[in-house]
Protein backbone atom coordinates (compact mmCIF):
# COMPACT_ATOMS: atom_id res chain seq x y z
CA UNK A 1 0.00 0.00 0.00
CA UNK A 2 2.82 2.39 0.89
CA UNK A 3 4.52 1.69 -2.44
CA UNK A 4 1.29 2.39 -4.30
CA UNK A 5 0.86 5.71 -2.52
CA UNK A 6 4.45 6.67 -3.36
CA UNK A 7 3.89 5.90 -7.05
CA UNK A 8 0.69 7.94 -7.12
CA UNK A 9 2.45 10.90 -5.50
CA UNK A 10 5.32 10.70 -8.00
CA UNK A 11 2.92 10.58 -10.94
CA UNK A 12 1.08 13.64 -9.63
CA UNK A 13 4.35 15.52 -9.11
CA UNK A 14 5.86 14.89 -12.55
CA UNK A 15 3.83 17.44 -14.55
CA UNK A 16 4.51 20.24 -12.05
CA UNK A 17 8.21 19.34 -11.88
CA UNK A 18 8.92 19.24 -15.57
CA UNK A 19 6.15 21.52 -16.85
CA UNK A 20 4.00 21.09 -19.95
CA UNK A 21 5.81 19.97 -23.08
CA UNK A 22 4.67 19.53 -26.66
CA UNK A 23 4.53 15.94 -27.75
CA UNK A 24 6.00 14.68 -31.00
CA UNK A 25 2.46 14.57 -32.39
CA UNK A 26 2.05 18.30 -31.77
CA UNK A 27 5.35 19.30 -33.36
CA UNK A 28 4.62 17.20 -36.45
CA UNK A 29 1.64 17.44 -38.81
CA UNK A 30 -1.10 14.86 -38.22
CA UNK A 31 -2.69 13.06 -41.22
CA UNK A 32 -6.03 14.86 -40.95
CA UNK A 33 -4.42 18.32 -41.19
CA UNK A 34 -2.17 17.16 -44.03
CA UNK A 35 -5.24 15.88 -45.92
CA UNK A 36 -7.00 19.23 -45.49
CA UNK A 37 -3.99 20.94 -47.06
CA UNK A 38 -3.64 18.46 -49.94
CA UNK A 39 -0.51 16.90 -48.46
CA UNK A 40 0.60 13.40 -47.60
CA UNK A 41 3.47 12.17 -45.44
CA UNK A 42 6.32 10.79 -47.53
CA UNK A 43 8.30 9.51 -44.56
CA UNK A 44 9.08 10.02 -40.89
CA UNK A 45 12.43 8.95 -39.45
CA UNK A 46 14.45 9.65 -36.32
CA UNK A 47 17.77 11.48 -36.76
CA UNK A 48 20.75 9.92 -34.97
CA UNK A 49 21.11 12.34 -32.04
CA UNK A 50 21.92 11.72 -28.37
CA UNK A 51 19.23 14.03 -26.94
CA UNK A 52 16.73 14.56 -29.71
CA UNK A 53 16.16 17.85 -31.50
CA UNK A 54 18.11 19.86 -28.92
CA UNK A 55 21.38 18.18 -29.91
CA UNK A 56 21.05 18.77 -33.68
CA UNK A 57 23.70 21.34 -34.63
CA UNK A 58 22.88 21.77 -38.31
CA UNK A 59 20.81 20.25 -41.11
CA UNK A 60 21.35 21.00 -44.81
CA UNK A 61 19.50 19.89 -47.95
CA UNK A 62 21.69 19.48 -51.02
CA UNK A 63 20.57 18.98 -54.64
CA UNK A 64 23.00 16.91 -56.74
CA UNK A 65 22.13 16.64 -60.46
CA UNK A 66 25.30 14.74 -61.32
CA UNK A 67 24.24 11.72 -59.26
CA UNK A 68 20.50 11.52 -60.01
CA UNK A 69 17.86 9.05 -58.96
CA UNK A 70 16.99 6.78 -61.89
CA UNK A 71 13.50 5.35 -62.33
CA UNK A 72 12.19 2.83 -64.84
CA UNK A 73 8.56 3.73 -65.50
CA UNK A 74 5.64 2.06 -67.22
CA UNK A 75 3.36 4.65 -68.83
CA UNK A 76 0.02 4.32 -70.56
CA UNK A 77 0.62 4.46 -74.33
CA UNK A 78 -2.70 6.22 -74.96
CA UNK A 79 -1.84 9.05 -72.56
CA UNK A 80 1.52 9.55 -74.30
CA UNK A 81 -0.14 9.69 -77.73
CA UNK A 82 -2.73 12.21 -76.51
CA UNK A 83 -0.23 14.58 -74.89
CA UNK A 84 -0.79 18.12 -76.26
CA UNK A 85 1.85 19.89 -78.28
CA UNK A 86 3.41 23.18 -77.22
CA UNK A 87 1.04 25.10 -79.49
CA UNK A 88 -1.97 23.34 -78.02
CA UNK A 89 -0.73 23.85 -74.48
CA UNK A 90 0.24 27.51 -74.64
CA UNK A 91 0.55 28.90 -78.17
CA UNK A 92 4.22 29.52 -78.87
CA UNK A 93 5.17 29.55 -75.18
CA UNK A 94 7.85 27.12 -74.04
CA UNK A 95 6.53 24.39 -71.82
CA UNK A 96 7.58 24.01 -68.20
CA UNK A 97 9.79 21.12 -69.16
CA UNK A 98 11.56 23.12 -71.84
CA UNK A 99 11.95 26.22 -69.71
CA UNK A 100 13.20 24.31 -66.67
CA UNK A 101 15.33 21.32 -67.62
CA UNK A 102 15.20 18.57 -65.06
CA UNK A 103 17.91 17.67 -62.61
CA UNK A 104 19.72 20.99 -62.50
CA UNK A 105 20.63 22.41 -59.11
CA UNK A 106 18.81 25.53 -58.13
CA UNK A 107 18.79 27.22 -61.53
CA UNK A 108 16.68 24.55 -63.21
CA UNK A 109 13.58 22.60 -62.42
CA UNK A 110 12.26 19.20 -63.18
CA UNK A 111 8.79 19.42 -64.65
CA UNK A 112 6.05 19.34 -62.04
CA UNK A 113 5.35 15.73 -61.33
CA UNK A 114 1.59 15.95 -60.68
CA UNK A 115 1.80 12.29 -59.90
CA UNK A 116 3.46 11.57 -63.24
CA UNK A 117 7.16 12.03 -63.76
CA UNK A 118 8.81 13.33 -66.88
CA UNK A 119 11.71 11.63 -68.56
CA UNK A 120 14.07 14.01 -66.81
CA UNK A 121 15.02 15.78 -70.01
CA UNK A 122 13.64 18.88 -71.68
CA UNK A 123 11.26 17.38 -74.19
CA UNK A 124 9.57 20.64 -75.14
CA UNK A 125 6.13 19.13 -74.43
CA UNK A 126 4.06 18.95 -71.27
CA UNK A 127 4.24 15.55 -69.63
CA UNK A 128 0.70 14.27 -69.30
CA UNK A 129 1.63 10.61 -69.55
CA UNK A 130 -0.10 8.42 -67.00
CA UNK A 131 2.44 6.49 -64.94
CA UNK A 132 1.17 2.99 -64.18
CA UNK A 133 4.24 1.76 -62.33
CA UNK A 134 7.56 3.23 -61.20
CA UNK A 135 10.63 1.17 -60.21
CA UNK A 136 13.51 2.95 -58.47
CA UNK A 137 16.95 1.80 -59.61
CA UNK A 138 19.22 1.21 -56.63
CA UNK A 139 16.44 0.24 -54.24
CA UNK A 140 17.68 -2.53 -51.92
CA UNK A 141 16.17 -5.93 -52.61
CA UNK A 142 15.24 -8.45 -49.91
CA UNK A 143 18.91 -9.36 -49.54
CA UNK A 144 19.98 -5.72 -49.20
CA UNK A 145 21.62 -5.51 -52.63
CA UNK A 146 20.83 -2.44 -54.76
CA UNK A 147 18.67 -3.17 -57.78
CA UNK A 148 20.45 -2.62 -61.09
CA UNK A 149 18.83 -0.87 -64.04
CA UNK A 150 18.79 -4.05 -66.12
CA UNK A 151 16.82 -5.84 -63.43
CA UNK A 152 14.37 -2.94 -63.18
CA UNK A 153 13.84 -3.04 -66.94
CA UNK A 154 13.25 -6.81 -66.79
CA UNK A 155 10.57 -6.36 -64.13
CA UNK A 156 9.00 -3.56 -66.14
CA UNK A 157 8.92 -5.71 -69.31
CA UNK A 158 7.13 -8.48 -67.42
CA UNK A 159 4.57 -6.00 -66.15
CA UNK A 160 4.00 -4.58 -69.65
CA UNK A 161 3.21 -8.11 -70.92
CA UNK A 162 0.73 -8.64 -68.09
CA UNK A 163 -0.97 -5.34 -68.85
CA UNK A 164 -1.22 -6.23 -72.54
CA UNK A 165 -3.07 -9.46 -71.70
CA UNK A 166 -5.60 -7.23 -69.89
CA UNK A 167 -5.98 -5.03 -72.97
CA UNK A 168 -3.82 -2.15 -71.72
CA UNK A 169 -1.10 -0.86 -74.03
CA UNK A 170 1.89 0.42 -72.09
CA UNK A 171 5.49 1.35 -72.75
CA UNK A 172 8.70 1.76 -70.80
CA UNK A 173 10.78 4.85 -70.24
CA UNK A 174 13.60 6.02 -67.96
CA UNK A 175 13.33 9.07 -65.72
CA UNK A 176 16.22 10.84 -64.00
CA UNK A 177 15.60 13.24 -61.12
CA UNK A 178 18.27 15.19 -59.25
CA UNK A 179 19.19 13.53 -55.98
CA UNK A 180 18.34 15.50 -52.82
CA UNK A 181 20.21 14.55 -49.65
CA UNK A 182 19.60 15.69 -46.08
CA UNK A 183 22.83 16.01 -44.10
CA UNK A 184 22.69 16.31 -40.30
CA UNK A 185 25.41 16.89 -37.71
CA UNK A 186 24.80 16.38 -33.97
CA UNK A 187 26.68 17.75 -31.00
CA UNK A 188 28.24 14.33 -30.32
CA UNK A 189 29.84 14.30 -33.79
CA UNK A 190 27.31 11.99 -35.46
CA UNK A 191 27.19 12.91 -39.15
CA UNK A 192 24.59 11.30 -41.37
CA UNK A 193 23.42 11.45 -44.99
CA UNK A 194 19.77 10.63 -45.61
CA UNK A 195 17.83 10.37 -48.87
CA UNK A 196 15.33 13.21 -48.61
CA UNK A 197 12.75 11.40 -50.77
CA UNK A 198 12.66 8.09 -48.90
CA UNK A 199 14.19 8.93 -45.51
CA UNK A 200 16.64 6.04 -45.83
CA UNK A 201 20.10 6.52 -44.32
CA UNK A 202 22.80 6.45 -46.97
CA UNK A 203 25.69 6.48 -44.52
CA UNK A 204 26.46 7.30 -40.89
CA UNK A 205 29.83 8.46 -39.53
CA UNK A 206 31.38 9.72 -36.30
CA UNK A 207 33.70 12.70 -36.82
CA UNK A 208 35.79 14.95 -34.64
CA UNK A 209 36.01 15.29 -30.88
CA UNK A 210 32.62 15.40 -29.15
CA UNK A 211 34.13 17.49 -26.35
CA UNK A 212 34.57 20.38 -28.81
CA UNK A 213 31.71 22.38 -30.35
CA UNK A 214 30.55 21.78 -33.93
CA UNK A 215 29.55 24.44 -36.45
CA UNK A 216 27.44 24.72 -39.58
CA UNK A 217 28.16 22.26 -42.38
CA UNK A 218 29.83 23.28 -45.61
CA UNK A 219 28.27 21.20 -48.39
CA UNK A 220 29.04 20.52 -52.05
CA UNK A 221 28.08 17.57 -54.22
CA UNK A 222 31.44 15.90 -53.52
CA UNK A 223 32.50 17.08 -50.07
CA UNK A 224 31.26 18.00 -46.60
CA UNK A 225 33.22 20.30 -44.33
CA UNK A 226 32.80 19.96 -40.58
CA UNK A 227 34.15 22.57 -38.16
CA UNK A 228 34.95 21.02 -34.78
CA UNK A 229 36.51 23.50 -32.38
CA UNK A 230 39.54 24.79 -34.24
CA UNK A 231 39.66 21.76 -36.55
CA UNK A 232 38.48 21.59 -40.16
CA UNK A 233 37.40 18.11 -41.22
CA UNK A 234 36.80 17.32 -44.89
CA UNK A 235 34.48 14.36 -45.55
CA UNK A 236 33.59 12.47 -48.71
CA UNK A 237 29.90 13.27 -49.35
CA UNK A 238 29.29 9.91 -51.03
CA UNK A 239 30.74 7.58 -48.40
CA UNK A 240 31.21 9.60 -45.20
CA UNK A 241 34.94 8.81 -45.20
CA UNK A 242 37.18 11.47 -43.62
CA UNK A 243 39.59 12.83 -46.23
CA UNK A 244 41.64 15.21 -44.12
CA UNK A 245 41.64 16.97 -40.78
CA UNK A 246 43.64 20.15 -40.21
CA UNK A 247 43.86 23.01 -37.74
CA UNK A 248 42.60 26.41 -38.79
CA UNK A 249 44.98 29.31 -38.34
CA UNK A 250 42.53 31.25 -36.14
CA UNK A 251 39.44 30.14 -34.20
CA UNK A 252 36.35 29.86 -36.46
CA UNK A 253 33.39 32.04 -35.55
CA UNK A 254 30.78 29.85 -37.26
CA UNK A 255 31.00 26.71 -39.34
CA UNK A 256 32.09 26.48 -42.97
CA UNK A 257 30.63 27.47 -46.33
CA UNK A 258 31.77 25.65 -49.46
CA UNK A 259 31.63 27.01 -53.00
CA UNK A 260 33.67 26.71 -56.16
CA UNK A 261 37.02 25.08 -55.40
CA UNK A 262 37.21 26.06 -51.75
CA UNK A 263 35.66 25.96 -48.33
CA UNK A 264 35.81 29.11 -46.23
CA UNK A 265 35.57 29.86 -42.53
CA UNK A 266 35.11 33.26 -40.94
CA UNK A 267 37.30 33.56 -37.88
CA UNK A 268 36.90 35.51 -34.67
CA UNK A 269 37.98 39.10 -35.18
CA UNK A 270 37.06 39.52 -38.85
CA UNK A 271 39.49 37.15 -40.50
CA UNK A 272 38.66 34.83 -43.40
CA UNK A 273 40.42 31.56 -44.20
CA UNK A 274 39.87 29.52 -47.33
CA UNK A 275 41.02 25.93 -47.88
CA UNK A 276 41.13 24.07 -51.19
CA UNK A 277 38.68 21.18 -51.53
CA UNK A 278 40.55 19.57 -54.41
CA UNK A 279 44.26 20.25 -53.78
CA UNK A 280 45.24 18.61 -50.50
CA UNK A 281 48.68 20.26 -50.55
CA UNK A 282 47.52 23.82 -51.24
CA UNK A 283 48.30 26.46 -48.64
CA UNK A 284 45.29 28.19 -47.07
CA UNK A 285 44.25 31.61 -48.33
CA UNK A 286 44.12 34.11 -45.44
CA UNK A 287 42.56 37.56 -45.52
CA UNK A 288 40.58 40.00 -43.42
CA UNK A 289 37.56 42.24 -43.72
CA UNK A 290 36.25 45.24 -41.83
CA UNK A 291 34.14 44.15 -38.90
CA UNK A 292 32.91 40.96 -37.26
CA UNK A 293 30.51 38.71 -39.15
CA UNK A 294 26.97 38.76 -37.73
CA UNK A 295 25.78 35.48 -39.32
CA UNK A 296 27.25 32.65 -41.40
CA UNK A 297 27.87 33.35 -45.11
CA UNK A 298 25.46 32.19 -47.80
CA UNK A 299 26.33 30.73 -51.22
CA UNK A 300 24.35 31.54 -54.37
CA UNK A 301 23.00 28.23 -55.80
CA UNK A 302 25.11 26.86 -58.65
CA UNK A 303 27.65 29.64 -58.15
CA UNK A 304 31.04 30.19 -56.55
CA UNK A 305 29.98 33.48 -54.98
CA UNK A 306 29.05 33.93 -51.32
CA UNK A 307 27.90 36.88 -49.23
CA UNK A 308 27.78 37.85 -45.56
CA UNK A 309 27.39 40.98 -43.43
CA UNK A 310 29.56 42.52 -40.72
CA UNK A 311 28.93 44.77 -37.73
CA UNK A 312 30.40 47.69 -39.68
CA UNK A 313 27.25 47.86 -41.83
CA UNK A 314 28.99 46.17 -44.77
CA UNK A 315 27.87 43.28 -46.95
CA UNK A 316 30.79 41.45 -48.57
CA UNK A 317 30.69 39.30 -51.70
CA UNK A 318 33.59 36.97 -52.46
CA UNK A 319 34.23 34.65 -55.41
CA UNK A 320 35.54 31.25 -54.30
CA UNK A 321 36.60 29.91 -57.69
CA UNK A 322 40.35 29.36 -57.92
CA UNK A 323 42.09 31.82 -55.61
CA UNK A 324 39.35 33.54 -53.57
CA UNK A 325 38.88 37.24 -54.26
CA UNK A 326 36.58 39.84 -52.72
CA UNK A 327 34.47 41.31 -55.52
CA UNK A 328 33.00 44.27 -53.64
CA UNK A 329 31.43 45.39 -50.40
CA UNK A 330 28.15 47.28 -49.99
CA UNK A 331 27.53 49.87 -47.30
CA UNK A 332 24.01 49.27 -45.96
CA UNK A 333 21.63 51.47 -44.01
CA UNK A 334 21.81 49.63 -40.70
CA UNK A 335 23.05 46.16 -39.78
CA UNK A 336 22.13 42.88 -41.47
CA UNK A 337 21.96 40.55 -38.48
CA UNK A 338 20.52 37.43 -40.14
CA UNK A 339 21.85 35.13 -42.83
CA UNK A 340 21.44 36.47 -46.34
CA UNK A 341 19.06 34.66 -48.73
CA UNK A 342 20.64 33.61 -52.02
CA UNK A 343 18.98 32.40 -55.22
CA UNK A 344 19.97 31.61 -58.79
CA UNK A 345 21.62 34.27 -60.93
CA UNK A 346 23.97 35.37 -58.12
CA UNK A 347 21.12 37.26 -56.42
CA UNK A 348 21.10 38.00 -52.70
CA UNK A 349 18.30 39.41 -50.51
CA UNK A 350 18.50 40.86 -47.01
CA UNK A 351 17.10 43.57 -44.74
CA UNK A 352 18.56 45.63 -41.91
CA UNK A 353 17.67 46.54 -38.35
CA UNK A 354 16.89 50.04 -39.68
CA UNK A 355 14.15 48.64 -41.89
CA UNK A 356 15.89 48.83 -45.28
CA UNK A 357 15.35 45.83 -47.61
CA UNK A 358 17.75 45.07 -50.46
CA UNK A 359 17.91 42.99 -53.61
CA UNK A 360 21.51 42.59 -54.77
CA UNK A 361 22.99 41.02 -57.88
CA UNK A 362 26.59 39.91 -57.37
CA UNK A 363 28.15 41.00 -60.63
CA UNK A 364 31.85 41.73 -60.74
CA UNK A 365 31.29 45.25 -59.43
CA UNK A 366 27.90 44.76 -57.79
CA UNK A 367 24.37 45.87 -58.69
CA UNK A 368 21.63 46.93 -56.28
CA UNK A 369 18.52 45.72 -58.10
CA UNK A 370 16.31 47.53 -55.61
CA UNK A 371 16.19 48.97 -52.12
CA UNK A 372 12.92 49.50 -50.23
CA UNK A 373 12.54 51.30 -46.87
CA UNK A 374 10.20 50.05 -44.13
CA UNK A 375 9.41 51.56 -40.76
CA UNK A 376 10.24 48.39 -38.85
CA UNK A 377 13.44 46.41 -38.17
CA UNK A 378 14.24 43.01 -39.69
CA UNK A 379 16.20 40.23 -38.00
CA UNK A 380 14.97 37.11 -39.86
CA UNK A 381 16.39 35.57 -43.02
CA UNK A 382 14.09 36.21 -46.03
CA UNK A 383 12.39 33.42 -47.97
CA UNK A 384 12.03 33.45 -51.77
CA UNK A 385 8.83 31.85 -53.07
CA UNK A 386 7.59 32.14 -56.63
CA UNK A 387 8.00 35.74 -57.78
CA UNK A 388 8.18 37.13 -54.24
CA UNK A 389 10.71 37.72 -51.50
CA UNK A 390 9.11 37.23 -48.08
CA UNK A 391 10.52 39.62 -45.47
CA UNK A 392 9.53 39.06 -41.81
CA UNK A 393 9.95 42.03 -39.44
CA UNK A 394 10.58 41.85 -35.73
CA UNK A 395 6.97 43.01 -35.22
CA UNK A 396 5.69 39.78 -36.75
CA UNK A 397 4.62 41.47 -39.99
CA UNK A 398 5.33 39.52 -43.18
CA UNK A 399 5.89 41.50 -46.38
CA UNK A 400 6.11 40.19 -49.94
CA UNK A 401 8.26 42.05 -52.48
CA UNK A 402 8.80 41.24 -56.13
CA UNK A 403 12.10 39.48 -56.75
CA UNK A 404 12.96 41.58 -59.80
CA UNK A 405 12.07 45.14 -58.73
CA UNK A 406 11.12 45.14 -55.03
CA UNK A 407 7.52 46.26 -55.59
CA UNK A 408 5.19 45.40 -52.71
CA UNK A 409 2.91 42.54 -53.81
CA UNK A 410 0.31 42.42 -51.01
CA UNK A 411 -2.25 45.07 -50.12
CA UNK A 412 -1.19 44.71 -46.49
CA UNK A 413 1.34 42.54 -44.68
CA UNK A 414 0.40 39.36 -42.84
CA UNK A 415 0.59 39.69 -39.06
CA UNK A 416 1.46 37.63 -35.97
CA UNK A 417 4.10 35.57 -37.81
CA UNK A 418 7.13 34.37 -35.84
CA UNK A 419 8.97 32.07 -38.27
CA UNK A 420 8.75 30.97 -41.91
CA UNK A 421 8.73 27.21 -42.50
CA UNK A 422 8.49 26.99 -46.28
CA UNK A 423 6.27 27.35 -49.32
CA UNK A 424 4.46 24.73 -51.41
CA UNK A 425 2.81 25.95 -54.58
CA UNK A 426 0.63 28.95 -53.69
CA UNK A 427 0.77 28.37 -49.93
CA UNK A 428 3.13 29.76 -47.30
CA UNK A 429 3.65 27.72 -44.12
CA UNK A 430 4.62 29.65 -41.02
CA UNK A 431 4.67 29.51 -37.23
CA UNK A 432 2.67 32.16 -35.45
CA UNK A 433 3.80 34.17 -32.45
CA UNK A 434 1.55 31.89 -30.38
CA UNK A 435 3.34 28.79 -31.72
CA UNK A 436 0.59 27.45 -34.03
CA UNK A 437 0.89 26.48 -37.69
CA UNK A 438 -0.54 29.06 -40.07
CA UNK A 439 -1.02 28.71 -43.83
CA UNK A 440 -1.13 31.86 -45.99
CA UNK A 441 -1.97 32.54 -49.61
CA UNK A 442 1.23 33.36 -51.51
CA UNK A 443 -0.43 35.86 -53.87
CA UNK A 444 -2.42 37.85 -51.30
CA UNK A 445 -0.92 37.11 -47.88
CA UNK A 446 -4.38 36.27 -46.56
CA UNK A 447 -4.74 33.51 -43.97
CA UNK A 448 -6.00 30.21 -45.39
CA UNK A 449 -6.07 28.48 -42.04
CA UNK A 450 -4.56 28.36 -38.55
CA UNK A 451 -3.99 24.97 -36.91
CA UNK A 452 -3.41 25.21 -33.13
CA UNK A 453 -3.09 21.40 -32.88
CA UNK A 454 0.18 21.67 -34.89
CA UNK A 455 2.93 23.48 -33.02
CA UNK A 456 6.11 23.34 -35.14
CA UNK A 457 9.34 23.07 -33.17
CA UNK A 458 12.75 23.14 -34.85
CA UNK A 459 12.52 24.46 -38.39
CA UNK A 460 14.12 22.94 -41.49
CA UNK A 461 13.26 25.52 -44.18
CA UNK A 462 13.36 24.12 -47.71
CA UNK A 463 13.63 26.47 -50.68
CA UNK A 464 14.86 23.85 -53.13
CA UNK A 465 11.96 21.45 -53.72
CA UNK A 466 8.20 21.11 -53.24
CA UNK A 467 8.66 19.28 -49.96
CA UNK A 468 7.86 20.42 -46.43
CA UNK A 469 9.86 19.31 -43.37
CA UNK A 470 9.02 19.30 -39.66
CA UNK A 471 11.38 18.27 -36.85
CA UNK A 472 9.95 16.95 -33.57
CA UNK A 473 11.33 17.39 -30.06
CA UNK A 474 12.59 13.80 -30.18
CA UNK A 475 14.61 14.51 -33.34
CA UNK A 476 12.26 12.80 -35.80
CA UNK A 477 12.04 14.41 -39.24
CA UNK A 478 8.73 14.37 -41.09
CA UNK A 479 8.67 14.93 -44.87
CA UNK A 480 5.39 16.00 -46.48
CA UNK A 481 4.62 16.38 -50.18
CA UNK A 482 1.64 17.38 -52.34
CA UNK A 483 -0.62 14.39 -52.93
CA UNK A 484 -0.18 14.65 -56.71
CA UNK A 485 3.63 14.99 -56.65
CA UNK A 486 5.28 11.61 -56.17
CA UNK A 487 8.57 12.92 -57.55
CA UNK A 488 9.98 16.28 -56.49
CA UNK A 489 9.90 19.42 -58.57
CA UNK A 490 12.63 21.99 -58.11
CA UNK A 491 11.97 25.62 -57.25
CA UNK A 492 13.31 28.29 -59.56
CA UNK A 493 12.99 32.03 -58.94
CA UNK A 494 12.31 34.08 -62.10
CA UNK A 495 15.23 36.04 -63.51
CA UNK A 496 13.96 38.36 -66.25
CA UNK A 497 17.26 40.20 -66.56
CA UNK A 498 20.42 38.45 -67.80
CA UNK A 499 23.48 38.60 -65.62
CA UNK A 500 25.64 41.53 -66.75
CA UNK A 501 29.10 41.37 -65.30
CA UNK A 502 29.89 44.90 -66.41
CA UNK A 503 27.43 46.29 -63.88
CA UNK A 504 27.72 49.75 -65.43
CA UNK A 505 24.02 50.50 -65.99
CA UNK A 506 20.91 50.45 -63.86
CA UNK A 507 17.53 48.94 -64.76
CA UNK A 508 16.65 51.97 -66.93
CA UNK A 509 19.93 51.76 -68.82
CA UNK A 510 21.34 54.89 -67.17
CA UNK A 511 24.91 55.14 -66.00
CA UNK A 512 25.30 54.37 -62.32
CA UNK A 513 25.58 57.30 -59.93
CA UNK A 514 29.12 58.08 -58.87
CA UNK A 515 27.89 57.93 -55.28
CA UNK A 516 27.32 54.17 -55.54
CA UNK A 517 27.36 52.45 -52.11
CA UNK A 518 29.58 49.70 -53.53
CA UNK A 519 33.29 49.54 -52.92
CA UNK A 520 34.89 47.74 -55.85
CA UNK A 521 38.61 47.25 -56.23
CA UNK A 522 40.38 50.60 -56.21
CA UNK A 523 37.95 52.54 -54.00
CA UNK A 524 38.17 52.50 -50.20
CA UNK A 525 34.98 53.60 -48.36
CA UNK A 526 37.11 54.57 -45.35
CA UNK A 527 39.48 56.80 -47.33
CA UNK A 528 43.14 56.24 -48.09
CA UNK A 529 44.21 57.46 -44.66
CA UNK A 530 42.05 54.87 -42.88
CA UNK A 531 43.10 51.66 -44.55
CA UNK A 532 42.39 48.95 -41.90
CA UNK A 533 45.34 46.94 -43.18
CA UNK A 534 47.87 49.71 -43.80
CA UNK A 535 50.11 50.19 -46.80
CA UNK A 536 52.28 47.26 -47.65
CA UNK A 537 50.39 44.77 -45.49
CA UNK A 538 47.47 43.91 -47.81
CA UNK A 539 46.45 40.36 -46.79
CA UNK A 540 45.57 39.59 -50.39
CA UNK A 541 49.10 40.18 -51.54
CA UNK A 542 50.71 43.29 -52.98
CA UNK A 543 51.91 44.18 -56.42
CA UNK A 544 50.56 43.59 -59.92
CA UNK A 545 50.91 39.82 -59.91
CA UNK A 546 49.59 38.90 -56.49
CA UNK A 547 46.82 41.43 -55.80
CA UNK A 548 43.55 39.85 -57.00
CA UNK A 549 42.10 43.33 -57.49
CA UNK A 550 44.98 44.60 -59.58
CA UNK A 551 48.33 46.00 -58.48
CA UNK A 552 49.33 49.39 -57.19
CA UNK A 553 47.92 51.77 -54.65
CA UNK A 554 45.14 53.00 -56.95
CA UNK A 555 43.64 49.53 -57.27
CA UNK A 556 43.87 48.46 -53.63
CA UNK A 557 40.23 48.17 -52.44
CA UNK A 558 41.30 49.35 -49.02
CA UNK A 559 43.31 52.35 -50.21
CA UNK A 560 47.02 53.07 -49.86
CA UNK A 561 46.95 54.52 -46.35
CA UNK A 562 49.56 54.95 -43.70
CA UNK A 563 50.56 51.92 -41.67
CA UNK A 564 50.48 54.06 -38.53
CA UNK A 565 46.76 54.67 -39.11
CA UNK A 566 45.98 50.96 -39.22
CA UNK A 567 43.62 50.25 -36.25
CA UNK A 568 44.68 46.61 -36.17
CA UNK A 569 48.40 47.17 -36.51
CA UNK A 570 50.45 46.09 -39.52
CA UNK A 571 49.35 42.49 -39.09
CA UNK A 572 45.51 42.06 -39.13
CA UNK A 573 45.88 38.96 -36.94
CA UNK A 574 48.22 40.61 -34.43
CA UNK A 575 51.23 38.37 -35.10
Amino acid sequence: MHRLLILICLAAALPSQFGPRCSADETLMPPEVAAQLGLVESWQRAIATPYGEASIVDQVLNVDPENPHVYVEIVDSASVANAPTDKEAGADKPSAAAAKPAAAPGDASSPASDGNASDGKASGKPDNAKVLMRIAVGTPDRLGNPMQKKEAERLASNEIRRLKRRGIEAEMRTTEVARVTLYSISEDGTLEARDSETGRVQWLAQVGNSQLPYGQLGVTDQYLTVINGGNLIQVNATSGEVIKEIRTVSPPQFGAVSAGDNTMVITVGGGIESYSLTDQLAEPFIGAVAGRALAPPRQAPGSSRIAWATDQGLVYVIDMMGTPSILFRLQTDGLVTSRIRAIEGNRFFFATDHGQAYGLRATRSGEVMWSVPFGEPFFEVPLVAGEGVLMLSTFGRLHSLRVDNGDVMWDEPASEIAKLIGCLGERIFARTIGGSLRVLDLKTGKTIGTYPQVRPGRLLPNTKTNRLYFVSDSGAVQCLRPIDSELPSFNVAPDPQPLEEAGSKDKQGKAKDSSSPFTPAGQDPFGASKDPFGAGSDPFGGGDASDPFGGGDASDPFGGGDAMADPFGSDPFGN
